[in-house]
Formats: C-alpha cells, sequence, structure tokens
C-alpha cells in the first residue's frame, strides 16, 4: 500500500464552486478546450499543505470513461523511485481497457534490436508523440519541423501517409507502417505528461 493519500475524483464541469476550478479552467485554456466539449473531468492529485496538486487531468464525456481500477492501485505496483514508470502511468492512465489484448498497463517489452530502444521506456508500446517522430527521423533524416507534420498525419489518420508509411523500411525489414499498427495504441500517441509526473515523483519520494 501507499504511504501518501491520493484522491481520485470526477467533477461536473458546471460546478463552479469546487476547489480545483481555477485549476480545471487553467487546463482548459491550455488544451484550448471549449466550454462545450466536455461534461466531466477526472481528477487524481492529493493535498499538500492546502494545496492541491494534480498528477492526472482528464476531460471526459460520460462518467463510463473513467477508469475501473484506482490510479492509487498502480502507484502501488510501480516503482515510485524511477520517473521513467511514473511518467508512463501518469500518461497512460484512463487510455487503456484491461479486457484488451495486450493492452494492460504494465507490459514487458519484447522487442529487439534497434525498435525497443525507442519502446523501451513504455513497455513496448508506440505512446509518445516523439517516438513516432524519432523513428522517422531514424530512416528519413528529417528535420524536427518534418517529423512532427508527419506524426500528426498519423495521428489524424490520414491515408496518404498510411501509404506513406509502408514505403518506409527499418534495418528489421519492417516497415515504418506494421511498427505503426502494432505497437501504436489507441488509434494515436501521447505528450508525455512530465509536469504531473515530476509532481507524483516528488510528492512520493519526499
Amino acid at each position: 500500500m501507499i504511504s501518501k493519500p491520493i484522491i481520485e475524483e470526477t467533477i461536473n464541469l458546471k460546478e463552479t464552486r469546487h476547489l480545483f476550478t481555477p485549476v480545471i479552467i487553467q487546463y482548459q485554456k491550455q488544451q484550448q478546450i471549449g466550454t462545450d466539449d466536455f461534461e466531466w473531468v477526472h481528477l487524481v492529485y492529493a493535498m499538500l499543505e492546502d494545496k492541491p496538486i494534480v498528477f492526472y487531468i482528464r476531460f471526459i464525456m460520460c462518467i463510463t470513461e473513467i477508469p475501473k481500477r484506482s490510479f492509487s492501485n498502480y502507484v502501488s505496483e510501480v516503482n515510485k523511485s524511477s520517473f521513467t514508470e511514473l511518467l508512463y502511468l501518469v500518461t497512460y492512465y484512463g487510455f487503456f481497457k484491461e479486457n484488451e489484448a495486450n493492452l494492460s498497463l504494465f507490459k514487458d517489452n519484447n522487442r529487439t534490436g534497434a525498435i525497443a530502444s525507442y519502446l523501451e521506456s513504455t513497455n513496448g508500446k508506440l505512446l509518445y508523440h516523439y517516438q513516432v517522430e524519432q523513428l522517422y527521423s531514424a530512416i528519413t533524416n528529417a528535420t524536427v519541423e518534418e517529423a512532427i507534420t508527419f506524426r500528426k498525419a498519423i495521428n489524424q489518420k490520414r491515408p496518404s501517409t498510411f501509404e506513406k508509411a509502408k514505403t518506409m523500411l527499418l534495418p528489421s525489414g519492417e516497415s515504418l507502417f506494421d511498427v505503426l499498427t502494432k505497437q501504436r495504441f489507441r488509434d494515436f500517441t501521447l505528450y508525455p505528461k512530465i509536469k504531473e509526473a515530476m509532481e507524483l515523483y516528488t510528492y512520493l519520494n519526499s
């Protein structure tokens, strides 16, 4: 069991008097979320000297999107002194379903060779935006801007970009399309939640 309390709560966005209302509004502005885009926000946080600190925040449409297994439950399973594991948890929590094949939160990276190094920090999943960009750059020697453009097109599921990925071969003989379809989850990639993970790491290790 974890020794420090972590609170998990779902708040209706019409609620304007909640302790976290200012934090929620700030996140909405940062992520350019409209006032009518979502109905609820799911929060994982702790109180530190009467000040709330956020470890996870996700805007959702309905209660059924709330993870069935609590955040604290997973925290008890990770290496709390590993920032990489905490970052992975904070970023991926809420986006997986345990009843899906090979989509448990923690899964050994079974890949070998060059691809494995790109996916080591995410247990074999092509999860972060920058992982797609790194793979693309490794094959094409593209600039940062070109890699970002490619990654955005992949997340937008543009057919022409997927066709392009089929022609791009890795040293293993796989195409980039093969890696994208086999290792990418939820049909999109995510920005790693570094700020939230730093807050969690500091909270658990201080």
